[in-house]
């Protein structure tokens, strides 16, 4: 019998162990599972993106415990949303680490690559919920329902203006996991949708999109379409990609809509934006900070609408990266290829 591969979980702390084990009941090699928790405080987690991390952030990080620290030891493969500095220094056997999140700017993907561990990534597993959430608040701004809701409070019956999703153009900035849901259920509502990603050759073709373009053609993308979705990574090439010459292109009741990093909005670029009137309106589930600080100009800058990075639906969420988990682990125990490994090439 081949030796059992060690799987540590430190996220999501509850999870039904008994199911995971018989959905890799047919897996290569046994599985010895060990559910250990281990989260770290967010504001760690963001100051993580942008090392080194203040000595008082780093203290913020959960204690080690006897039982985690033996875990780390045995542990071939690591299920988690945070990983503590040490990491490399408790993990003699380590070889795979699965992101249970989609974004790796918190975790120190360099130094696993130069340690020869692979990351994957949780990308995809939020991707519906997402692209709901997306189609929601569109729907929420051309159908202004929020005059409606002032409506019904003040007991004035007036008709809000309204504008039809259908026949609109949707521009999608990172035709990954997230866009292509976005995508199919823009076209399922009748909008002509036109998409970038990085990965290109001109001519290809997709499904899901009305046109496919490179990632050099942003200003395309921006200046043709009556709403645009952000879906692309955190990388240097993306970062302050909406900026105020890239905002000047949209249309001046377009939306601009993210949900993928706040790094990729000049966000006091985007509120003087909305200020003039020269866009319609913003959707913000993530911004540069979060918390967003209470005196940033966003709270105040007109046709904003905000939320508290809660596109995902972590009902789904959890379910969704556990089957990945799971996929990934008969993969490798196969000596197959990982479902949404990271190259830091991919960064470039």
């Amino acid at each position: 019998m081949s030796e059992p591969l060690v799987v540590c979980i430190n996220h999501p702390e509850d999870f039904d162990t008994a199911a995971l084990h018989r959905r890799l009941a047919d897996c290569d090699r046994p599985i010895e599972l060990l559910p250990i928790p281990y989260k770290e405080n967010l504001k760690l987690r963001l100051a993580r993106r942008t090392p080194p991390v203040p000595a008082d952030l780093e203290a913020l990080a959960p204690s080690l415990t006897p039982q985690l620290i033996d875990a780390y030891a045995r542990c071939e493969v690591l299920m988690a949303l945070d990983l503590p500095e040490t990491l490399l220094e408790l993990t003699p056997r380590l070889r795979w680490v699965q992101a249970f999140s989609a974004g790796t700017e918190h975790l120190p993907v360099a130094a696993l690559e130069q340690a020869g561990i692979a990351l994957t990534t949780a990308s995809g597993a939020g991707a519906v919920p997402i692209a709901e959430f997306v189609i929601g608040r569109l729907l929420e701004v051309w159908k202004d329902t929020r005059s409606i809701e002032q409506m019904q409070r003040q007991r004035n019956f007036t008709r809000p203006r309204s504008r039809l999703l259908a026949g609109s153009t949707l521009g999608i900035v990172g035709l990954g996991a997230i866009g292509k849901a976005v995508a199919e259920r823009a076209r399922a509502l009748g909008m002509r949708v036109i998409a970038n990603r990085r990965r290109f050759n001109p001519g290809d073709p997709s499904p899901l999109v009305d046109k496919l373009l490179g990632p050099d053609a942003i200003d395309e993308l921006v200046a043709g379409s009556d709403a645009v979705v952000l879906a692309a990574p955190d990388t240097p090439a993306t970062r302050n990609l909406m900026n105020e010459r890239r905002l000047s292109l949209m249309k001046p009741d377009s939306v601009l809509c993210n949900v993928a990093r706040g790094n990729l909005v000049d966000e006091i670029a985007l509120a003087r934006a909305l200020e003039r009137g020269k866009l319609g309106a913003a959707i913000l589930d993530v911004t540069r900070q979060e918390p967003l600080p209470t005196d940033h100009p966003l709270w105040s800058a007109p046709h904003v609408y905000l939320s508290p990075h809660c596109a995902i639906s972590p009902d789904t969420y959890d379910h969704q990266a556990l089957e990945l988990l799971a996929e990934n682990l008969q993969r490798y125990a196969a000596a197959e290829p990982l479902r949404n490994l990271v190259q830091l090439q991919d960064d470039s």
